[in-house]
């Protein structure tokens, strides 16, 4: 029984307020008295109760107004009109405006009446429960949302912090390319957002520049610093960089998505380079970015076999090869863009954006 439930009574006939209020406390309701419905939305509002019985036809304001304003404030308060009419129509426009239930007077069978309170008093408390739950399940999946978002952003800083430590790996094994792989990461991170690639393919191009090199780990120095020409076996050694890249990232997940772009990126345009493909298998669009900031980057670096190209004698070089080793929009967006003089960092934590979910 509802010991602890408060039911105001609005109705502008005393008998009527007095004989319910005298049933539902004999049923152990507490119960509030409103005589018309002006005072009614002020009780409503002062004491809070849990289910409200309203006349229709009272003086100040009528009831359809109160069953609108107690919807508005709360409409999982039930509200069971009792009026002395029997016009479909008030019933209808009273159910509209949010009225759980519907009785007309004289109200003869006062057990029907408690049935009705009782079982719409209980709905409401199903209701709220279902509320209360699914705000809890919210909430609870919030946070379990942000506890994998946390535990995903250290996971990409621990895996990033690997990659800092394999590109200065590459960079101490090879010192003639210090600074390589970042300008190269910047190059291809630029000309991908130019050409409006999305998020997932920029880092993707981020990662992939960074690591392209990664297989000359494997590679002796004597090979990769030496000053002269290399004889054919040697060059042989050197191409093998690309796959030894892949080798070593391959068994790790997360580098998964820049596998093509290891292994590729000395893939030429026009089919040339070196590895061989696989038939049915193309460049990717992210490899080919890569080749020409790659290329731009070598040809303007001090190699332990010649000096670094002049800004315009390396965009000259770009040009004659386009169509052949590298794709020719690229290059030609490259070089129109002005991608060249973009300012580089120094730091490569700080051109990381470190994202919540995996590439």
């Amino acid at each position: 029984m509802g010991t602890n439930d408060k039911i105001l009574v609005i109705d502008d006939e005393e008998a009527v307020r007095t004989s319910f209020q005298m049933y539902l406390e004999d049923s152990g309701y507490r119960v509030i008295l409103a005589e018309n419905g002006r005072q009614g939305t002020e009780l409503f509002d002062s004491e809070s109760p849990q289910c409200v019985l309203v006349d229709l036809r009272m003086p100040e304001m009528g009831g359809h107004e109160v069953i609108e304003y107690i919807s508005r404030a709360d409409e999982n308060v039930p509200i069971i009109v009792v009026s002395g009419t029997d016009v479909l129509e008030d019933a209808i426009k009273a159910l509209r405006k949010g009225a759980w239930d519907y009785l007309t007077k004289p109200v003869l069978d006062m057990a029907g009446l408690l049935h009705r309170v009782e079982e719409t008093l209980e709905r409401s408390r199903l209701i709220r429960q279902n509320q209360m739950y699914r705000e809890h399940l919210e909430s609870l999946v919030k946070s379990r949302t942000e506890e994998l978002e946390n535990t995903n952003r250290a996971l990409s800083r621990a895996v990033y912090n690997t990659v800092v430590i394999l590109t200065q790996t590459i960079e101490a094994k090879d010192p003639y390319t210090r600074g390589h792989s970042l300008r190269v990461s910047e190059y291809s991170v630029a000309i991908g957002k130019r050409m409006g690639l999305d998020r997932k393919s920029i880092q993707i191009l981020r990662l992939g520049s960074l690591l392209h090199d990664i297989g000359k780990i494997g590679i002796s120095s004597s090979v990769l610093n030496k000053p002269g020409r290399l004889t054919s076996k040697e060059y042989d050694l050197i191409k093998e960089h690309t796959i030894i890249g892949e080798r070593i990232l391959q068994n790790v997940d997360f580098f998964k998505p820049i596998l093509p772009l290891v292994k590729s990126h000395h893939r030429w345009h026009d089919g040339n380079g070196y590895p061989e493909l696989e038939r049915g298998n193309d460049v990717p669009l992210e490899s080919e970015i890569l080749s020409v900031a790659d290329v731009y980057d070598a040809l303007t670096s001090d190699r332990p076999y010649r000096g670094a190209m002049s800004r315009d004698t390396a965009l000259s070089v770009l040009k004659e090869v386009s169509g052949t080793q590298l794709s020719p929009d690229i290059v030609k967006l490259f070089i129109d863009q002005r991608i060249y003089d973009i300012e580089h960092s120094k730091n490569i934590m700080a051109d990381i954006e470190i994202l919540p979910d995996r590439v």
